[in-house]
């Protein structure tokens, strides 16, 4: 059994760091703090911070009489540290400095409030509450305590900590933005090629451009795929030295996480699932994975949607960020490519589900648009075909009719990738379901068209105004394939209705441009790193100060 929620201190500047006592609001002076007797403020950590300055005002009460009208006196200190008076004075406000040892500021020092001169006021107004007598009520609105008032506390240098005239939430939120400690060790297969090493290496551009800091810790559970992505090599360690895991996996590989890793891993730490899903409804036989989380990141409000029903644990969209260095050149003679034709590109790994993946719409789309052989091509990236000979000559009889078209089969570097979906016009997935759709994104942020099917995660950022959507309709699975399960629903492709797209855009080229740009000027509002490293700055934020 998984003990994954263990309990998780957050940062030194969040809220569960600091708290006060003995202060008390009301509508005398709505904008600052009374103290009945005494008041303490546990302050948080304050690292550098060698001053603290608190700061009232004397409000007079004009309704009090008698031993109310004196006005009281207030005694401040730091524990452990000198005291500061602030006697009877007139109207109007003061501050008193105190000095913080540097232990004190790195450990959280606790701010003494002592109301001096109220004694007898004070008895006399509880006396009035437990006996009901009289002439002693008066005494229980406290005129006399509520003129000496406090309304903030900052340090030395007027960094506001506690504005007591934000009565719901005095502990400064922006302060505790501004020293807190947010950081993630993103944890995945961050140098594999495949998609959920990508997913790993797009949320590192994330935080490095939100300049949030990143360990990058390579995940230990068994990978099938090739460790080739060498782009985060030298960043890569085995410590996760910060308070939030985002870890990149499949859901059933959860329970492998304290195997290679060890309990100590997450003990301690918030720990955050970054998972893709791409069917309507999370598995029933995944549920336990949640065990081992906080909570959920995913990358599309399809993925979310999916989730958050059977979720125990809060689940948020976090979109994966698209961008690299646009290849520049002339890349078809790399790949064999025909120079003079216009080309259709579509990648798949048959280590994956083919069928969810559908290469078959997409194969028979193309010989729909009787494009073959009259200026136009089809080019098919395939991941692993060596190690699925049967899938793959099933794929070369199926396109034995399809004069031109051309089948890449080696293994490509992150660049290569780039350099092949640069290499080509448009790029067609007329898959089954998508989680997110990272081929789609990046084609699109090359400025390419993509036809693409309208359902699911792709949906969510492929328009008729920046693509061509693929009308479908939603089929129950007849079969199991995979964790795909019989009963489910995913969607079928209109194979026509691509055909007609592919037409369209072949013998318009300045529509496809149009769309192009459309969709690169997407790609680039929607799903920059620095717009999703945002993102994540204010989750972790909200981590951290819970």
């Amino acid at each position: 059994m998984a003990h994954a929620r263990t309990h998780f201190s957050g940062s030194p500047a969040g809220r569960r760091w600091t708290s006060f006592t003995g202060l008390f609001f009301d509508e005398f002076a709505p904008d600052s703090a009374w103290i009945r007797e005494a008041g303490r403020i546990r302050l948080p950590p304050l690292e550098g911070v060698d001053r603290l300055r608190v700061c009232g005002e004397v409000c007079p009460d004009l309704e009090a009489t008698g031993r109310e009208v004196a006005l009281p006196s207030l005694v401040c200190r730091i524990r452990g540290g000198r005291s500061q008076y602030v006697g009877p004075t007139r109207p109007g406000p003061w501050e008193i400095e105190l000095e913080l040892s540097p232990m004190a500021a790195r450990q959280g020092a606790e701010l003494h409030l002592d109301l001096r001169g109220v004694a007898f006021t004070n008895l006399l107004a509880w006396l009035g509450r437990v006996t009901g007598f009289g002439p002693w009520q008066r005494f229980r609105r406290q005129r006399k305590n509520r003129q000496l008032r406090i309304t903030r506390v900052e340090t030395g240098t007027g960094e506001v900590i506690y504005d007591f005239s934000q009565r719901q939430a005095p502990y400064s939120v922006a302060f505790a933005r501004r020293h807190m400690h947010l950081g993630l060790n993103i944890v995945g297969f961050l140098t594999a090629d495949l998609g959920i090493g990508e997913s790993a290496r797009c949320m590192v551009r994330a935080a490095d451009a939100a300049s949030l800091p990143a360990a990058l810790v390579p995940l230990k559970l068994n990978c099938k795929n090739r460790l080739g992505d060498q782009t985060y090599s030298n960043r890569l360690q085995d410590a996760n030295p910060h308070d939030v895991n985002v870890i990149h996996l499949d859901p059933p590989s959860s329970h492998d996480l304290d195997h290679h890793h060890g309990r100590r891993f997450r003990k301690g730490k918030h720990n955050i699932a970054y998972w893709a899903w791409e069917l309507p409804e999370f598995p029933d036989a995944w549920m336990s994975a949640f065990d081992y989380f906080d909570e959920v990141w995913c990358p599309s409000e399809f993925a979310r949607t999916a989730m958050e029903m059977k979720s125990p644990v809060p689940v948020l969209r976090m979109p994966h960020a698209i961008a690299f260095a646009r290849p520049e050149g002339n890349f078809r003679p790399r790949f064999g490519l025909p120079a003079d034709q216009f080309l259709f590109l579509f990648v798949y790994d048959l280590n994956s589900y083919s069928e969810r993946k559908n290469p078959r719409a997409v194969i028979e789309a193309f010989r729909q648009s009787g494009l073959a052989g009259s200026g136009a091509a089809l080019v098919i990236k395939v991941q692993n075909g060596a190690a699925n000979p049967a899938d793959f000559a099933a794929l070369q009889l199926a396109v034995a009719d399809l004069p031109g078209t051309v089948l890449i089969t080696e293994t490509l570097s992150r660049t290569e990738v780039y350099q092949l979906e640069s290499a080509c016009d448009s790029f067609v997935s007329l898959h089954r379901a998508e989680g997110f759709g990272l081929a789609v994104a990046e084609c699109m942020f090359l400025g390419k068209p993509v036809i693409s099917t309208d359902w699911s995660a792709t949906a969510e950022y492929v328009t008729p105004e920046n693509g061509c959507p693929v009308n479908c309709r939603v089929v129950t699975l007849a079969q199991n394939h995979g964790p795909y399960m019989k009963g489910s629903a995913w969607a079928e492709a209109d194979p026509a209705h691509a055909a007609g797209w592919m037409r369209k855009l072949f013998s318009d080229r300045a529509l496809a441009a149009r769309l192009g740009a459309a969709a690169r000027a997407t790609i680039e509002a929607r799903f920059a790193p620095a717009v999703i490293g945002e993102r994540y700055r204010r989750r972790l934020e909200s981590i951290a100060w819970f």
